[in-house]
């Protein structure tokens, strides 16, 4: 019998991925952990029957999560990233060689599942540049003051324990947590699926940084397929180079960062409208 794994987007929408194996299921302390093989996209990793990355597409996300920030920084040494306990988010971060990294996961059975299966991914955790907090990333963040040159929210959809990652208070540590010169970069969901999400982080985060900037990207296993990230930053612009690119990447360069921030009429709507 063929075993299909299927994440509905809307009541009448979604993604279907046939299974080939399963490979592991674990019920931590806070959500479900399935992994499981697809023949086309490799391993994929589900938290709560959503789908957190696959292997063939994993690096569109990562990439361009990290990169626009840590090119636009002329100075960035210390980063922090929220969530991103698979490791995706470090390993990007690493390939600029004067960034050290505090990475705070929540979930400690999301590292250990992603160091065993996404060993790809999970090689830069145990990079001597990288530490690890097993704890409540908003909690953690509220203990930091004027630390870190980029603050990198890798989180997932906003549900469950992962709504006060998309709430003002949370932003509002997270600018505290900066330098006088951070940036903050955030998932922002889909701008098809999920305009009102991104509109109340369009209001909360304009209301304490100056610069607030969305940009898309598209990943196909993600719902919509077109997904987004938010840029803020208390003195760069987006388009603002200050590094070159003189690292690997499959899917950024210069020419897409640009492009990214080009946004079409109706995300633009989204921020427009009352």
């Amino acid at each position: 019998m063929e075993n299909w794994f299927t994440e509905l987007h809307t009541k009448d929408t979604g993604i279907s991925i046939k299974v080939a194996k399963p490979i592991y299921t674990k019920f931590s302390k806070y959500q479900r952990i399935d992994i499981f093989q697809n023949k086309t996209l490799g391993r994929i990793l589900t938290l709560d029957g959503l789908i957190q990355l696959t292997e063939s597409d994993e690096f569109i996300y990562h990439e361009m999560l990290v990169h626009p920030s840590l090119v636009v920084h002329p100075t960035c040494e210390e980063v922090l990233v929220v969530g991103g306990g698979d490791g995706g988010t470090a390993r990007e971060a690493l390939k600029h060689n004067q960034c050290r990294i505090d990475l705070v996961e929540i979930d400690e059975a999301v590292i250990k599942a992603c160091i065993k299966f996404f060993p790809t991914l999970s090689l830069s955790l145990s990079d001597e540049r990288v530490k690890l907090f097993t704890e409540d990333g908003t909690k953690f963040t509220k203990k930091k003051k004027s630390k870190y040159d980029v603050i990198i929210v890798d989180s997932t959809d906003p549900i469950g324990f992962a709504k006060e990652l998309f709430r003002a208070q949370f932003y509002k540590s997270c600018y505290s947590a900066l330098k006088e010169n951070g940036i903050l970069v955030a998932q922002s969901e889909s701008p098809i699926l999920h305009r009102g999400i991104m509109k109340g982080m369009y209001k909360n985060l304009s209301a304490i940084f100056p610069t607030v900037q969305f940009y898309l990207v598209p990943i196909p296993t993600y719902p919509s397929g077109l997904w987004s990230f938010v840029f803020c930053s208390k003195k760069y612009q987006p388009l603002e180079f200050a590094r070159e690119v003189n690292f690997t990447t499959k899917y950024y360069n210069l020419e897409i960062h640009k492009a990214s921030f080009a946004l079409p009429n109706f995300v633009k709507d989204i921020f427009n409208s009352d």
